[in-house]
């Protein structure tokens, strides 16, 4: 009877089952940190507030540290790191050397000479923030201390495997985690590459830019071209199109424009680091100490970088404080960021659950920067060889260009009917396809 209960719960909406809490599913983990932009100014602590007062992505596990920001201000550059970046390594000195690299208009040269015969190619100001990160990397035993928190690691030596048995032993159904659980002491947790190897840490850099002098400065040409298309015409066609142009501008001038740069890092874990890590560090109920301060097996891997721009406009009349404008622009960001960085990298692609079938919804939408269209796997969970899960695909599906993606953006502009009143949303996205799909035993990822 019990079972059966269960499997009456399974098959409801998760909307219905769960409300608005997050579903256990295993997810990638997640570290993000902020680097400081002392150009911000006196935004700077208000920058920071919001950015760190953001909710959580919730397509992932937040993975604690004990860093969270840094400023490059405070880390010192020597040659040789720039040197380990792939700087400063190739010398110009013949004229074909200096034509090659000028044919870049992004290379920034310094002069080794006083007779400019003799120089470098300096990075530029989106790879030297790339050199700072590697050496805060290198300095703040940033991958050692995701290791730490893997495994709840104290200053004694003492650590457990709590969190990746919560993380990684989640199952789709009842039955599914009495049979993990029975074999939960033969399970051999370093080993569960997709968990533990799906860790990133995303490091971001914002700039905040006036949206108000662009603004004017597009007003004032705006004018100008009006006063010319209307020369010696009635005097109401300047003023009507003023006054379309200043609509404008009220309405563009307030708030910034975000320029973000993120960096995507991943922790390096595989067969021969996990069988490493057990036969230097966890192969006792303690570990040595001395042995994991000294240990160089843990590191990170560089992924790739990219740059979003956000721009917040308001309704004619609307007023926000500036506090409000940079949180609504830090949740714009930080989700532009995610979704571009999602398409671009596979493996930092997260795993959705379904909200229902026939048809197939998932609470997804256009925060996550869906495309009517878009491919989409259908994945369940499986086991392998070692007893650890992974996400098998068993088939695909396409989200509906027939019907609205959900506008689940920071923001979003509230729709109203013909009398003014609100519509009401639907919270999903509805997807073709996925027949063979179940609610609570089924999951989606973006394939492209």
């Amino acid at each position: 009877m019990r079972k059966k209960t269960i499997i009456l719960l399974f098959i409801l909406p998760l909307n219905l089952l769960f409300g608005q809490s997050m579903v256990d599913y295993r997810r990638s983990s997640l570290t993000m940190i902020l680097i400081e932009n002392e150009n911000l100014g006196n935004r700077k602590d208000l920058v920071v507030d919001s950015y760190y007062s953001n909710p959580f992505p919730e397509n992932y596990n937040n993975h604690l540290i004990s860093n969270k920001t840094f400023n490059p201000q405070n880390i010192k550059l020597t040659k040789e790191d720039f040197v380990s970046s792939g700087f400063y390594i190739d010398t110009l000195k013949s004229p074909k050397d200096f034509l090659k690299a000028l044919k870049n208009p992004l290379n920034k040269l310094r002069y080794l000479n006083s007779e400019n015969t003799i120089a470098v190619i300096e990075p530029t100001s989106e790879e030297l923030n790339n050199i700072y990160i590697q050496k805060y990397i290198k300095e703040k035993k940033l991958a050692k201390q995701i290791v730490s928190s893997w495994f709840n690691l104290q200053p004694n030596g003492e650590y457990n495997w709590d969190l990746i048995k919560q993380r990684g032993l989640y199952s789709a159904s009842a039955e599914a985690k009495d049979v993990a659980s029975s074999a939960a002491n033969n399970v051999d947790y370093l080993m569960d590459f997709e968990l533990i190897g799906n860790t990133y840490t995303l490091f971001n850099k914002m700039n905040f830019i006036e949206n108000e002098p662009l603004a004017r400065s597009i007003r004032d040409n705006a004018r100008l071209a009006a006063d010319k298309k209307f020369a010696g015409k009635p005097e109401i066609l300047i003023k009507k199109a003023y006054e379309a142009i200043d609509a404008v501008y009220e309405k563009t001038k307030e708030g910034y424009t975000v320029i973000c740069s993120s960096y995507l890092y991943q922790l390096e874990w595989n067969d021969s680091i996990a069988n490493l890590a057990k036969k230097q560090i966890f192969n006792e109920s303690k570990v040595n100490t001395t042995l994991w301060d000294t240990t160089n097996l843990f590191k990170m891997k560089f992924l790739g970088k990219t740059t979003v721009s956000s721009l917040v406009t308001f309704k004619f009349g609307e007023k926000r404080t500036e506090e409000q404008v940079i949180e609504l622009q830090i949740k714009r960001t930080i989700d532009n960021v995610l979704s571009k960085l999602q398409k671009e990298y596979i493996q930092f692609r997260p795993v959705a659950p379904i909200s229902s079938v026939n048809p197939l919804t998932a609470r997804i939408g256009l925060k996550e920067g869906l495309e009517p269209g878009q491919k989409f796997e259908v994945l369940e969970q499986s086991y392998n060889a070692l007893g650890m899960p992974f996400w098998k695909s068993i088939e695909k599906v396409s989200v509906d260009k027939k019907t609205p993606i959900w506008d689940n953006t920071q923001g979003a502009e509230v729709k109203l009917d013909e009398n003014g009143n609100e519509l009401p949303v639907q919270e999903f996205t509805t997807f073709i396809g996925g027949k063979n799909a179940q609610v609570g035993l089924n999951y989606i990822r973006l394939t492209k």
